[in-house]
């Protein structure tokens, strides 16, 4: 029998898993448009089409940065609501 009880997750820890989540915000806004540029970029080359699938590739990238943002607001958000239930 064990004496130990499990450790609750407090307050901080769900800060810190919020903050985590939300800290990946910049990166994933930089990296893919990037991506988006290089892929349309070497589309470009292989088609000979410059600069049409450059410019779709970098707006591609924004809309999926976009969509992946939407994501992770909306998992901190539920973060947030489960975090006051348990208080």
């Amino acid at each position: 029998m064990s004496l130990l009880k499990p450790k609750r997750k407090g307050k901080s820890d769900s800060d810190f898993r919020q903050i985590s989540l939300l800290a990946a915000v910049p990166g994933i806004l930089l990296a893919a448009p990037l991506i988006g540029f290089f892929g349309g970029k070497w589309l470009d080359g292989k088609f000979d089409t410059d600069p049409y699938l450059m410019m779709a590739g970098v707006v591609l990238g924004f809309a999926a940065a976009g969509l992946e943002i939407y994501g992770l607001a909306k998992k901190s958000e539920a973060m947030e609501k489960e975090n006051e239930e348990q208080l």
